[in-house]
């Protein structure tokens, strides 16, 4: 598999950020994703939490109108003879 970009990287964390939060998110959060986020080698500087923000805002946006995925299906049992 390869590895992936810094921007692969940090848009996941985004992606991943704003689905377990279910699109709502207080400052506490944003700072511990924040925090996360340095640790990967963005700086916590205010141009990047002002684009880390936008980058936020939009994923909410699409999470809010896209529709959920479907439940996993269960395999089916396996009938004993």
């Amino acid at each position: 598999m390869a590895t992936k970009s810094g921007l692969e990287k940090l848009l996941g964390m985004a992606g991943e950020f704003v689905v377990k939060q279910h699109g709502d998110w207080n400052h506490a959060d944003w700072e511990g994703l924040v925090e996360k986020v340095s640790m990967n080698g963005v700086a916590a500087d205010d141009e990047s939490k002002r684009n880390l923000g936008n980058i936020l805002e939009a994923s909410k946006y699409f999470y809010q109108i896209l529709p959920a995925p479907p439940p996993m299906k269960r395999a089916a049992a396996k009938k004993k003879a």
